[in-house]
């Protein structure tokens, strides 16, 4: 009875899962117009061909179908820094880290305009605590990770001594300034560069930013 008991549990528990990532690709389709802001809780439900109250058994509110997509967006991404070659100094790592971080917003235009609205103070208040403290846990995760590399190249002099806070907060604004450049295409007003210039020009500029040797040169 207790094994039967279970496996029904497991059934229902996959559906659950299987219903949410319905409704999640219903949303992420939906949200790639330009004004995706303005998607409704029932236009979802009727991309995912279910009612609008199983949309709201898996979320309490379209804002939490939005941080739960920039939550997952922002796992794969962790992924992809842990899969990088690590046998490699502290600048080829980062750099390899900046160029894999714009390849992944550029392949994921939606959770890339998502990521950055979803960043807002006023935003995590509304959502729900339990995707709250995601939010918390995943952004001490990103801060452990490359706060300790960033550690590493200052302790072997690869990257200039600073403050690591100093640091990410300048590596993250440069990064988010550009791709909101890049979303606007606002980056075509200064210069006749194509897209691909315009980030390895930014990721050349970070890694100068970052670089020990670079402000050596300029002394």
């Amino acid at each position: 009875m207790t094994t039967e008991l279970t496996s029904a549990q497991n059934r229902k528990e996959r559906e659950f899962q299987r219903r949410e990532q319905e409704i999640l690709t219903a949303a992420t389709s939906l949200f790639k117009k330009d004004t995706w802001e303005d998607v409704t809780v029932s236009q979802i439900a009727e991309q995912a061909e279910i009612g609008k109250g199983t949309v709201y058994k898996h979320f309490s509110c379209k804002e939490d179908i939005y941080a739960r997509l920039a939550l997952n967006f922002h796992y794969q991404l962790m992924a992809v820094f842990k899969s990088i070659e690590r046998n490699q100094d502290t600048l080829a790592f980062m750099r390899d880290a900046i160029s894999e971080s714009f390849r992944f917003y550029r392949k994921n235009t939606v959770c890339a305009k998502l990521s950055s609205y979803c960043k807002r103070v006023d935003f995590k208040q509304r959502i729900s605590p339990t995707l709250r403290a995601e939010y918390e846990s995943l952004d001490l995760e990103f801060e452990s990770f490359f706060g300790s590399l960033l550690q590493t190249g200052i302790d072997d002099g690869t990257i200039k001594s600073q403050p690591i806070t100093h640091l990410m907060v300048g590596l993250e604004a440069t990064f988010e300034g550009a791709l909101s450049m890049m979303m606007n295409d606002s980056y075509t007003d200064f210069s006749e560069l194509k897209e691909d210039e315009f980030v390895e020009v930014i990721t050349s500029f970070m890694m100068n930013a970052l670089s020990a040797e670079a402000e050596k040169t300029t002394i």
